[in-house]
């Protein structure tokens, strides 16, 4: 058995970044189910249902499983919270193997499976977008070649990659940062499209306008997150002995909660007056 479809056991995936609060359960990571909703506001209420409805449908429990996957942001600040401590108390309380990984990495993956024109070669940048309001978006770009970002046992494969991390963007400045790494990518490394997916509704005036500046092939998915894909990156990981300690597993928040952004603005500005 190769390195890349090494037995990983059962996984509970879960993300409640955004509005989407999605749970999976996969095996060696081939997906047995999935049960998604949109309610973020419910997400702390939800969750838990959701996941004895999957197991249910499988009739498993908890103890079943092996590993559980956590979608650790950045997003929404207290649904990234829900998702990881859920994780945690999982991992923790019934001795399963830990793993995070990355909401927009999740969004990007998931987006690229359900592309909708698929170029059959090329290099294709895929751009997450989870608004941030006031014209931010929490995004970054990964990048994979050909037809398809997943290899054919399901797990993405050997051109998938990081080019630009995770963060929180102003989106006008961002996508002139874009067209600029795009120029001036080297040979093998310019892309021949980019792939917008996720919740692009909030930036389609900028997005047109990047793809009637930019010549290369540009599309853009409306798209939410499915956990699926939580466990499609997690597994090949797991298998290569990546793991994290349920005691640190923190989410990635990106930037401060809005209270607390406030409150040392407020701090800040009786500084300057003093």
């Amino acid at each position: 058995m190769t390195e890349r479809t090494k037995h990983t056991g059962r996984c509970l995936a879960i993300d409640t970044s955004s509005s989407a609060m999605t749970v999976a359960l996969l095996e060696d990571g081939n997906l047995l189910g999935e049960v998604s909703s949109h309610a973020e506001r419910n997400h702390s209420i939800g969750l838990l249902p959701h996941i004895e409805e999957l197991l249910a449908s499988r009739q498993l429990k908890p103890k079943d499983l092996q590993a559980v996957a956590a979608g650790v942001g950045p997003g929404s600040y207290t649904g990234v919270r829900i998702a990881v401590s859920v994780a945690k108390t999982f991992a923790w309380s019934l001795g399963l193997t830990l793993i995070g990984i990355s909401s927009l990495e999740a969004m990007a993956l998931g987006g690229a499976d359900n592309r909708l024109e698929v170029p059959a070669d090329g290099l294709t940048w895929v751009v997450p977008l989870l608004d941030g309001r006031r014209k931010q978006a929490f995004t970054a770009v990964y990048a994979y070649e050909g037809a398809s970002p997943l290899a054919a046992e399901g797990d993405p494969d050997a051109s998938w990659r990081e080019v630009l991390p995770d963060g929180i963007r102003v989106i006008g400045p961002w996508l002139a940062q874009l067209r600029s790494a795009a120029a001036q990518a080297g040979p093998g490394q310019a892309p021949r499209s980019i792939l917008f997916v996720g919740e692009t509704e909030g930036f389609e005036a900028e997005l047109e306008q990047f793809a009637q500046d930019w010549p290369g092939n540009c599309e853009q998915l409306s798209y939410g997150i499915e956990a699926q894909y939580i466990g499609k990156l997690a597994n090949p990981r797991l298998a290569r002995g990546e793991r994290a300690d349920v005691h640190t597993l923190v989410p990635n928040y990106t930037r401060l909660p809005e209270a607390e952004a406030n409150l040392l603005a407020g701090v800040q500005m009786k500084k300057g007056e003093s």
